[in-house]
């Protein structure tokens, strides 16, 4: 649904267009001023198939692998990381956020190599936080976590002239997007609530380790997080391994780093998270692992680190390798294993063309944007006009609907029971697609 709504913005043929799109479909889009804008620069480039568009997180995906690169292992831990993977092939600005991450982590490292009494590590500091504040609003809580945790390292910086007129030097491009998130804030743009607490934080934290892939789908978590449950014997000692090389590189890195350095880098990593939690909590905002994707590398650094003394270290060797193994197998899982695909708008939109085309009603219970993102790809302009139907001749009920098109029914009839509704109004559930329930009027497909 989110990547649909990115796809049709990307296609406006004008700038102009695009930025009325933004505004006429509201959202959380307008607070990722220049991802967004990219894309649609991008689409005139290299084109507009779901591949291509997609293609657009790859340049991102460099940033993050060489932004880290003088960390043995990192390219080897990144590019096997399950959670990296997966948002590198969806089209929002989660890899951009993860760059900007990994951008973060060299400034810091920078700052702490830095002369005494010099700016060293100064400038990258404050890029990596605009990077990280240009790739979206919620990614500024990020930004401000690191500009504190350098100032914890250095807080000799505060009594420097030197610090102020560089930092100056920054700050129109600060203010700029400054304003414009306040202008976002007003007009009332934003993500939508879905419901969050402990729970969605929980859930985040074992999608970053990369845990995804071998346990239940996001749908089964989100119809029932008990689902879990069943799988807990292998998905036990799977977060076993990797926390037992995480905890290796950590104690690596502790050993080696001032105390200053490991207060200001914790800050750095575990504020922006504890600001997101009480944002979740007071807001009933549902946390899941792509809104901490700046924290990636605080989850895979420890691992490369833990590979990086394998060689003296058989524990270190056992557990680094098993935590890239069992990352390797939940990329894999998500990649081809049916329960974990995407919710499929494609073929959804498809069986409602086909039923339009046949002079039937259809009610589509279902965002807008994918289905007239398919249906510009299939058939141009008039393709799209047609398709626009499902929202402008919507049947006014059930009574009045041949077909009925569901996505998520668990969200959008949250403690109602949809199916016995849908039964005693004729329909007959005719089947389901990863995220769609399809109900037919049996009046309007008799059986042959």
């Amino acid at each position: 649904m989110d990547e649909g709504s990115a796809a049709l913005k990307a296609l406006m043929p004008t700038f102009a267009t695009w930025w009325k799109m933004n505004l006429e479909l509201k959202g959380s889009d307008v607070q990722m001023p220049v991802y967004m804008a990219s894309l649609w620069v991008w689409e005139k480039v290299i084109g507009n198939s779901e591949y291509a568009l997609r293609s657009f997180n790859l340049p991102f995906l460099a940033i993050m692998v060489v932004a880290l690169r003088k960390v043995r292992f990192w390219p080897l831990v990144c590019l096997t990381s399950p959670f990296v993977l997966y948002y590198v092939g969806e089209l929002r600005p989660y890899t951009m956020q993860m760059a900007g991450g990994a951008m973060a982590a060299a400034a810091l490292w920078k700052v702490t190599q830095g002369r005494k009494d010099s700016l060293d590590g100064l400038h990258a500091i404050l890029g990596a936080a605009l990077f990280l504040c240009l790739s979206s609003l919620s990614a500024v809580i990020w930004a401000g976590g690191l500009v504190l945790g350098a100032i914890i390292i250095r807080p000799d910086w505060l009594r420097t002239k030197g610090f102020w007129l560089r930092s100056l030097l920054w700050s129109p491009p600060f203010l700029a997007i400054g304003g414009f998130y306040a202008y976002t804030l007003i007009e009332g743009y934003g993500a939508a609530s879905m419901g969050g607490g402990i729970l969605s934080i929980g859930f985040a934290g074992y999608e970053m380790i990369g845990l995804l892939g071998l346990g239940p789908s996001r749908n089964e978590l989100r119809s029932s997080p008990a689902a879990i449950i069943a799988q807990l014997p292998w998905l036990l000692p799977a977060a076993a391994c990797f926390f037992a090389a995480w905890f290796i590189g950590i104690r690596k890195w502790i050993g080696e780093t001032p105390v200053r350095t490991l207060i200001g880098v914790s800050c750095a990593a575990t504020l922006p998270v504890l600001i997101i939690a009480a944002i979740s909590i007071m807001m009933d905002f549902r946390v899941l692992g792509r809104h901490l994707s700046p924290g990636i590398p605080a989850v895979l650094l420890p691992i490369a680190l833990c590979l990086g003394i394998a060689a003296k270290n058989k524990a270190a060797l056992a557990a680094g390798t098993l935590a890239v193994l069992l990352g390797i197998a939940s990329t894999a899982s998500l990649r081809f294993l049916n329960k974990h695909a995407r919710d499929d708008f494609r073929a959804a939109t498809r069986i409602a063309s086909e039923a339009m085309a046949d002079g039937k009603t259809v009610l589509w219970q279902a965002d807008m944007s994918t289905p007239c993102y398919y249906a510009y790809r299939e058939g141009g302009i008039p393709a799209f006009h047609s398709i626009l139907r499902l929202k402008s001749e919507a049947p006014s009920s059930y009574m009045f609907a041949d077909l009925v098109i569901l996505n998520r029914p668990d969200i959008g009839y949250k403690g109602l029971d949809h199916k016995k509704e849908l039964k005693q109004a004729a329909f007959e559930k005719h089947g389901d697609l990863t995220g769609f329930e399809i109900w037919r009027n049996r009046y309007s497909y008799p059986k042959k």
